[in-house]
């Protein structure tokens, strides 16, 4: 199974999806990322115990998360709109609270700002209001979307600081620290970099001959390549946007389906 979204609560917790495309499965699990021990596995959303998994097992992602909780949620029936927040706790494994009737739009620490989708004379509409965090419940309800919401949406602290992440930007080999510029890479390759400290995660795309497919790899570097790794090859497209950096650790996903962590210097 192809692992597909990864986040972390704010207690560290690892929490991710993967998914069965032959299958049409997409399962979340979670594991500690100090020693790789898996936490929890095969989660999915479920409506309801008759009604079985939201989103058909297939159609649901992760959101965002909290100090324990990572938030789930499903979509609209035909269309690429999310609906439902379901609060699972990788953790212990259980589900802390379910709202199917709401769409997700800000995590604002305590509180989460959502929305009810409904329809007037037609037109589309949306109805805002916040939830506790930790119990799903309304704690006020803000109407259509005005000055209130749209600010609460722009002061929303970014996914990657809350969960304290760093992820890749493009780069060319003018943009990478001066000792690495020397370092002879392909002039065809595509780069993306991630600075850490006096040390970095480079990743490097090389198109693979005249065959048009690809070769990504990924490489810590510290004054030269610490560690070299090959993420994917022989596809037919780069795997741009695989890896990511927290606290000292580096994380990438090797194969599609192997999640490998690197303690950086």
């Amino acid at each position: 199974m192809a692992i597909w979204q990864i986040m972390f609560t704010g207690s560290g917790t690892l929490v991710a999806q993967k998914r069965d495309t032959g299958r049409r499965q997409a399962i979340f699990f979670s594991l500690d990322p100090d020693s790789g021990k898996l936490l929890t596995d095969g989660f999915q959303p479920l409506l309801s115990d008759e009604a079985g998994p939201a989103g058909e097992g297939w159609f649901t992602g992760l959101e965002s998360t909290s100090e324990h909780l990572a938030y789930c949620h499903s979509y609209m029936q035909n269309s690429p709109e999310h609906l439902g927040i379901w609060a699972y706790d990788p953790g212990e494994g259980r589900v802390a609270w379910t709202r199917p009737d709401v769409v997700f739009s800000a995590n604002l620490g305590t509180d989460l700002l959502v929305y009810r989708p409904t329809v007037f004379a037609g037109f589309p509409e949306r109805f805002f209001m916040l939830l506790d965090a930790l119990t799903g419940r309304t704690v006020r309800e803000l109407g259509e979307d005005n000055p209130e919401t749209a600010s609460l949406r722009m002061n929303a602290v970014p996914e990657e600081d809350r969960q304290q992440v760093r992820l890749p930007l493009m780069t060319s080999a003018a943009g990478l620290p001066h000792e690495l510029v020397a370092i002879s890479l392909p002039e065809t390759a595509l780069l993306e970099y991630i600075p850490s400290g006096k040390s970095g995660a480079l990743a490097v795309h090389e198109p693979h001959g005249h065959s048009g497919t690809w070769v990504s790899s990924i490489k810590v570097c510290r004054n030269g390549f610490l560690y070299e790794d090959t993420m994917l090859r022989d596809t037919e497209a780069p795997a741009l946007n695989n890896f990511l950096i927290r606290g000292d650790k580096l994380y990438y996903i090797k194969g599609k389906e192997e999640l490998v962590s690197v303690a950086l210097p």
